[in-house]
């Protein structure tokens, strides 16, 4: 039993499992070949364990990487951070403006959040077959066309049709980006990186509502369209020359951290072959390691087929993840404690525009800095604690990492996310005073942030290989919900009170929480069945890639 993890005992290696630190585990003459890390990870076996290719994103300088991350997290953003929320503090003023009733303006956002699910699965597909350069870059340039139209007439029918095209530039900054770090980053460097976009795909909805309402008060209704616009463009023109394609496929045996084998003596004996013979040519790498690509190359809109199977499986994929008992748990929790919080923010403008408030859009908007503040300090405590404690308990535990202990954080998550929940309905209901309904906002968010970020890390790390289809079936499944919430949850509490709903969205983000415990404990072995019983293999429906040799 690794540290209150299960051991299985069908397999002799279960996928996701890595040898992580090779002190520990006393393998130092069987991993010592490896790639390891530099400095204070120099104990740590690099998982994956990156090519000879300089075309490997895993071999790419520390700064571009974090440059690909950043215009990333740029467009996460815009696209799906403030995308959703764009209206929030301003749908009481603006159907008085558009001569609509509330719920209607409500929905035009609910169709946003329409198109954003249903494009799903399409991006997931694209992005399998022919890479995630081009699907980023298509999915900014739906903002920017959809902006336009809004920007173009104070009109209903022009914010609908606008709401819409806005929504299909989400999914990818919703699903992908996560991905991306897979593709770019090592499993002990993933766990800051999962925490930073997770604050800004979250709590920069409440940073939105903040800066939207204001603009709508001091500008008018059409400089929102046209102060978005000017970020959109500039986001778009970053990812084009400065995110190259980060998919790529490297012999199966590199990737320690999904293969069912983990082959670490015939890796190491290539690794110390091709140590030797670098010594004795003179020079760092053999010479059949491929060019580097030039700036210009790098620059295609596409770079290549990444697997021979149809389109249809990748389409049907995301699906069947939820046949997956753990990686349902993490699209379910994740989608549904973002659910909560999003059906909090849409509330705001009805309650807070009456009694005893009679707050403006703007005032509506300053409301945001409660769960901004509680979402930044909720990806604080993971950013600064996940990694070092993933360490600790990896050495703890001989040396091997479990996907698991990423869910140790959701005992705070319940905790936090469930109490804030539940009081921030009560203090909602009996006209409390702004400034502590907003603390309680922050305080479910400061949960809601750290149950997203263990379940989606774990997701990550657990089943990297379905990476894309799981979190295209989260973005999915939580952009459905959205559009649900935003149908009914205004009209809910018109008809119960705003503690209804929210003791609802409390108690099922506390037994969500606790229903992380049975998953740590059974995890492994629940991966060990998902491995043995892979229903994308029942289905035949499993997807393969172009063969490339270790040379």
């Amino acid at each position: 039993m690794g540290l209150g993890v299960l051991e299985d005992t069908k397999l002799d290696h279960v996928p996701g499992t890595v040898l992580l630190n090779d002190h520990a585990a006393h393998t130092e003459d069987i991993t010592g070949a490896l790639k390891h890390g530099r400095g204070r990870d120099s104990e740590i076996v690099l998982s994956p364990q990156p090519s000879e290719d300089p075309n490997d994103p895993l071999n790419w300088s520390t700064w571009r990487k974090e440059s690909i991350i950043w215009i990333l997290c740029l467009g996460a953003m815009l696209h799906a951070g403030v995308n959703g929320p764009f209206l929030n503090a301003s749908y009481f003023e603006i159907s008085a403006l558009l001569g609509r009733p509330l719920p209607t303006v409500v929905l035009a956002s609910g169709y946003n959040l329409l198109a954003a699910g249903c494009s799903g699965p399409f991006v997931c597909a694209f992005s399998r077959k022919y890479g995630k350069r081009h699907v980023f870059l298509i999915s900014s340039l739906f903002d920017i066309v959809g902006t336009a139209i809004g920007e173009s007439n104070v009109s209903f029918k022009y914010l609908l049709v606008a709401r819409v095209v806005q929504g299909f530039s989400t999914s990818a900054y919703e699903s992908l980006i996560i991905a991306a770090v897979g593709d770019l980053y090592f499993v002990h460097q993933r766990g800051l990186r999962v925490a930073i976009i997770n604050f800004i795909l979250n709590a920069a909805s409440s940073l939105a509502s903040i800066i939207c309402g204001q603009v709508f008060q001091s500008l008018g209704y059409l400089w929102l369209f046209h102060l978005f616009q000017i970020f959109c463009v500039l986001q778009f023109v970053l990812v084009f020359l400065f995110c190259p394609e980060t998919t790529y496929i490297r012999d199966e045996r590199y990737n320690t951290d999904t293969i069912l084998d983990e082959k670490y003596v015939e890796l190491a004996h290539i690794e110390g072959g091709k140590n030797e013979v670098s010594e004795q040519l003179g020079r760092v790498r053999t010479t059949d390691v491929p060019r580097k690509k030039t700036f210009v190359q790098e620059l295609a809109l596409f770079s290549g087929v990444y697997s021979r199977d149809s389109l249809f499986k990748f389409l049907v994929g995301p699906f069947l993840t939820l046949l997956n008992p753990a990686a349902c748990y993490a699209v379910i929790t994740s989608g549904l404690l973002n659910s909560w919080y999003v059906g909090g923010a849409i509330i705001l403008s009805g309650i807070f525009s009456g009694p005893p408030w009679m707050f403006n859009a703007a005032q509506i908007g300053y409301l945001g800095a409660g769960p901004f503040i509680g979402g930044m300090l909720g990806s604080i405590v993971v950013a600064v604690g996940s990694d070092p404690i993933i360490k600790l308990m990896t050495k703890r535990n001989n040396g091997t990492y479990e996907p698991e202990f990423r869910l140790v954080f959701m005992s705070l998550a319940g905790v936090t996310s469930g109490l804030g929940m539940f009081l921030f309905g009560y203090t909602m209901a009996i006209g409390a005073a702004a400034e502590l309904c907003a603390f309680l906002q922050g305080l479910m968010m400061f949960g809601v942030l750290i149950g997203i970020f263990a379940t989606l890390s774990y997701g990550l790390d657990a089943f990297r290989t379905q990476s894309n289809e799981i979190f295209v079936m989260n973005m999915l499944f939580k952009n459905f919900m959205f559009y649900g919430l935003s149908n009914f949850a205004n009209p809910w509490v018109a008809a119960n009170g705003p503690e209804q709903i929210m003791y609802v969205f409390g108690a099922t983000s506390v037994f969500l929480s606790a229903l992380a415990i049975p998953v740590y404990v059974y995890g492994k072995k629940l991966r060990s069945w998902w491995t043995r019983h892979d229903l994308f293999a029942t289905f035949k429906m499993q997807t393969t890639g172009p063969k490339q040799d270790l040379g």
